[in-house]
């Protein structure tokens, strides 16, 4: 849960929020908007809430790693299962009859880093 989804559980404006965690209305804004928050409004927030610090660094963590579109995490956890499975069979040795084996596991692994570097910037 966000600090914006938690601060409107309770029905408050960004202005009511600043004035039980002893903020200002801009870090409020800035927060909600993504911007990292600091130690000490972190323990504000936590204090106001009623939660822990932890708690609300994972939610916002978590909230990072959405986007308008829907989250990036499924798409990050595919890559990273192509990645391991990449990793795996290079590391299961060469094939029967190949040679030069490394110059192929290079320019696949290069072409497979081309493609992930594609993913991420479309």
């Amino acid at each position: 849960m966000s600090i914006q989804q938690r601060r409107l559980e309770k029905g408050w404006s960004q202005e009511e929020l600043a004035r039980h965690a002893g903020l200002s209305t801009r870090t409020i804004q800035r927060i909600e908007s993504g911007q990292r928050a600091g130690l000490e409004s972190l323990k504000c927030l936590a204090a106001v809430f009623e939660t822990s610090i932890s708690e609300l660094m994972q939610e916002m963590t978590m909230a990072d790693k959405k986007t308008e579109g829907g989250a990036v995490q499924p798409m990050i956890n595919k890559i990273e299962r192509e990645a391991i499975d990449f990793a795996q069979s290079l590391l299961s040795g060469p094939k029967k009859g190949k040679t030069d084996t490394l110059s192929r596991i290079e320019r696949e692994a290069i072409a497979y880093a081309k493609s992930l570097l594609k993913k991420f910037q479309t």
